[in-house]
């Protein structure tokens, strides 16, 4: 005889019920709150049914998001779903700030965002709780309405990063924010003016100095980084000409005073066989033309000695064919 319990079957929802949450849902950006829920009259039992049924997924007290949304989105996806789903229950002198409006920016991260971050718009005490962080205040600063919620200016999330994920990560945001024209050098040096007794005043001004507008993605920024901190120059984004004066491509470095170009292969760069076909004959012509390539992958970012042993090789190749 079976001891398996029997799992109990869910509700029935009254008709038009699922109509009318999917309404809200699609006005909230997938998103309802316990607020919402109870002026479409429903009570905490169907509330609970709707979460046993998986139309709806709780996030946080009073906060909910729909479940088929959640499931089919990446990370950055549903890190944008919780944090518009918790900012609706705040009170309305909290902004979405530090890497949660970096996501709502659509500005890429390389850490995974571990619960939603909020701050105040003036002075007040820092809050934390199961599923989100509000900080302290930043006055004078400005935000935008993202899928309905009030979301800090980029200038300022950018600083925010700083604070919790130091100078690489808030290098990742910048380059970001500034090779898609979010902000500018001139916004993020403003910011450093007006944060000068903030505690990542230091790292954020560390991470603005190195930061870089033609920066095409986070695995070019880490590369950089990586380059930078191994003593070397690298020079992104430059077009090579053969002797002839023909354009080959666009490298992704080359190191400054040599023939040596460095680039970085991501998992999705070459999406499809035409474009890694082309990528091969674009390094035959590099070759053909002097030039020395180092590929990098994102497991050799954690590799410096490994990324050192290979830049070496290649300038002592470079160096030796004069």
């Amino acid at each position: 005889m079976s001891s398996t319990t029997p799992q109990s079957t869910p509700s029935a929802l009254p008709p038009g019920v699922e109509t009318l949450v999917r309404q809200a849902l699609a006005a909230g950006h997938g998103t309802v709150t316990t607020g919402d829920l109870t002026s479409l009259g429903l009570g905490p039992a169907l509330v609970q049914t709707l979460v046993a049924r998986r139309i709806l997924t709780r996030v946080t007290r009073g906060a909910f998001v729909d479940t088929g949304l959640m499931t089919a989105a990446d990370e950055a996806g549903r890190h944008v779903l919780r944090a518009t789903a918790v900012a609706r229950t705040w009170p309305k002198d909290v902004l979405v700030s530090h890497t949660s409006a970096a996501l709502m920016h659509g500005l890429p991260l390389t850490v995974r965002p571990d619960r939603v971050h909020g701050c105040r718009r003036s002075t007040g005490q820092h809050r934390r709780t199961r599923a989100s962080t509000i900080h302290g205040g930043y006055q004078d600063a400005r935000s935008s309405t993202i899928r309905g919620v009030d979301v800090l200016e980029p200038r300022f999330v950018i600083l925010g990063v700083a604070e919790l994920h130091g100078r690489d990560e808030a290098v990742v945001v910048g380059d970001a924010a500034l090779h898609r024209g979010v902000v500018h050098r001139d916004d993020l040096e403003s910011a450093a003016d007006a944060r000068r007794h903030h505690p990542a005043h230091g790292v954020f001004m560390s991470a603005v100095r190195v930061m870089d507008d033609a920066a095409e993605s986070p695995g070019e920024s880490r590369s950089r980084l990586l380059l930078l901190n191994l003593g070397y120059d690298p020079r992104s984004q430059v077009v090579v000409r053969d002797p002839a004066g023909s354009f080959i491509g666009r490298v992704d470095f080359l190191l400054r005073g040599t023939r040596v170009v460095v680039e970085f292969d991501g998992l999705s760069k070459y999406a499809t066989a035409e474009e890694l076909a082309a990528e091969k004959r674009r390094e035959l012509r590099l070759r053909a033309a002097g030039y020395t390539v180092v590929r990098l992958l994102w497991s050799d970012l954690d590799r410096p000695e490994k990324v050192r042993a290979l830049i070496e090789a290649a300038l002592q190749a470079d160096r030796s064919a004069g």
